[in-house]
């Protein structure tokens, strides 16, 4: 009864947020609601589902990309559970974080280490700070993390990110699936970029594909694979290739929307994963939650592995077992031309460069 209960509430809540999408939808469609241009070229990275996708590594890709041909890029995050979320903030100039991590958020954190030569700006208001990017920064190209959802700016390449473990959220929107917006809304996609392609058997691949083909047929679809690039020592600057997990036995830490992806990337790479500490998406960890749950779990193990996204939240204790954070990048799968191959295909008549 409790059961059929809880579907009952969680079928009532996702037929509630649909309405208002439509709603939110319409205003835009009838001219309601307008889109905002601002002096640059806009690059969209978003999803259709809750979860992991691998946006923010999509996101970094494509910035390091433009950053690499000579174009100046702002990169436009919401600074999720960040000090600037509400108020906006430059979180860097191209020269590493100006803030922490507390203040930029997680993600705009690990991007504006990554990305050296790029502006890295978050708020929850995406003209706001776009268009400081462009009058203070002389940003050329915009790209919006996370920006899928996002209807008040103008974009100029909507790419679209679909995870090959979850592809389609259950078919049923949130809280009872996963799905942000019906499947059907791909259709708005220039380009649908499936991730985690190495982690699933190749016929479950083409039934993706070719479902993504019939929901978005003017769209070009892009095959990846995560792949490691290197391990590198939490509170000290050791660095390691990712061949060395061979045969370890490993924690493996997280605070993902989709956890599982990261186990079976260390169980790929030769690890034994004999231990998983998970937390909520996004999770601020405590002192207390490390020496609490973790110390046991890693009494186990060699050692103790975690994502760079939460390296960056991650306080300093000591577990007595080395912490290694696994750096990734998306990479070509199934005989796909290279990435930068497909976005220079994609992106050469509509970003000036």
């Amino acid at each position: 009864m409790w059961e059929r209960l809880a579907t009952a509430g969680l079928w009532a809540a996702s037929v509630g947020y649909g309405a208002a999408l439509r709603v939110h939808h319409a205003g835009y469609q009838l001219g309601l609601a307008r889109r905002t241009r601002l002096g640059a070229k806009v690059i969209s990275i978003g999803n259709l589902t809750l979860g992991g996708t691998g946006k923010t590594t999509a996101t970094v890709a494509v910035a390091r990309w433009l950053s690499d041909k000579g174009v100046r890029v702002g990169v436009l995050s919401r600074g999720y559970r960040g000090g600037g979320e509400s108020r906006g903030l430059v979180v860097s100039e191209g020269f590493g974080p100006l803030v922490e991590a507390g203040q930029a958020g997680d993600e705009a954190f690990m991007m504006a280490r990554a990305l050296p030569g790029a502006f890295v700006l978050v708020g929850r208001d995406r003209r706001r700070t776009g268009r400081r990017a462009v009058e203070e920064f002389g940003v050329e190209v915009l790209v919006l993390d996370d920006g899928f959802q996002y209807q008040r700016l103008r974009k100029d390449v909507e790419v679209v990110l679909v995870d090959a473990l979850a592809p389609f959220g259950y078919d049923f929107l949130v809280p009872r699936g996963l799905l942000r917006e019906p499947a059907r809304h791909l259709a708005r996609a220039d380009a649908v970029w499936l991730t985690h392609c190495d982690l699933v058997r190749r016929r479950d691949l083409e039934g993706i594909l070719a479902r993504v083909r019939r929901l978005a047929p003017g769209a070009r679809v892009w095959e990846s694979a995560h792949s490691p690039v290197r391990l590198k020592g939490l509170g000290n600057a050791e660095e390691r290739g990712p061949e060395a997990l061979r045969e370890r036995r490993v924690c493996a830490l997280s605070s993902l929307g989709n956890p599982g992806a990261f186990e079976r990337t260390l169980a790929r790479m030769g690890a034994v994963v004999v231990e998983k500490a998970r937390f909520p998406d996004h999770h601020e960890y405590r002192p207390e939650d490390l020496a609490g749950q973790l110390e046991g779990q890693a009494r186990s193990v060699d050692w103790v592995v975690t994502t760079e996204k939460d390296a960056v939240r991650l306080p300093e204790v000591a577990l007595g077992k080395p912490m290694w954070a696994l750096e990734v990048e998306l990479a070509g799968w199934g005989g796909a031309a290279t990435l930068g191959e497909e976005l220079d295909s994609l992106l050469k008549d509509r970003v000036a460069t």
